[in-house]
């Protein structure tokens, strides 16, 4: 099939010249409603841009406790506690009542299950070392870039306000004991008017 400039399309097909006549089809593209179109959607893509973006799922029945200093959260493993259930990166691990009511401080079934989350985070994070190391050897470094000791072995605590702290302090146990060394909460910063 020839290839014709843009309006001039099917203007001399042999189709339309057994019909007896030679019809002319132009078609025009307005621009200017192109031009507000991608500006709408540019507009609505910026106010929607997360340049942290989702760190952590919190579940509609979890209320975190607000603070007025904070840091940002980087990925890691999450484990979630609320009034109904114990999760770890929205895995039904056990539920509340089981953790509340025990005598043991230690969760076995969450200490395993941080144990695995926490050897697929270092098999994950020396994959990415490696391609670095790799990148690093091909080009010399400018800048020092801090690294931070055992960065899989963080694990992010999100608990609900109103769980009791003997609840939170044996999820905490369990996670030290699972070999997380450095456990940070979820909270939401607090604003200047509350």
């Amino acid at each position: 099939m020839a290839i014709f400039k843009p309006g001039q399309k099917f203007r001399y097909h042999r189709l339309l010249s057994r019909a007896g006549g030679k019809r002319e089809l132009v078609a025009t593209l307005s621009l200017t409603a192109m031009v507000d179109m991608f500006t709408v959607l540019v507009i609505f893509l910026l106010q929607n841009y997360s340049s942290t973006g989702e760190v952590i799922y919190l579940p509609k029945d979890v209320a975190l406790p607000k603070a007025e200093e904070i840091k940002e959260l980087k990925p890691s493993v999450v484990v979630t506690i609320s009034n109904k259930e114990v999760l770890l990166d929205r895995d039904v691990i056990v539920t509340f009542e089981q953790v509340h009511n025990q005598e043991e401080w230690l969760i076995v079934p969450l200490q395993e299950k941080i144990k695995q989350a926490l050897e697929v985070a270092k098999q994950k994070f020396e994959a990415e070392l490696a391609n670095k190391l790799r990148e690093v050897v091909k080009q010399p470094v400018t800048d020092q870039v801090e690294q931070e000791v055992m960065p899989w072995s963080k694990v992010t605590v999100q608990a609900d306000k109103g769980i009791d702290f003997l609840t939170v302090k044996k999820v905490m146990f369990t996670v030290t004991e699972a070999g997380a060394n450095v456990i940070n909460f979820a909270v939401l910063k607090r604003t200047s008017e509350e």
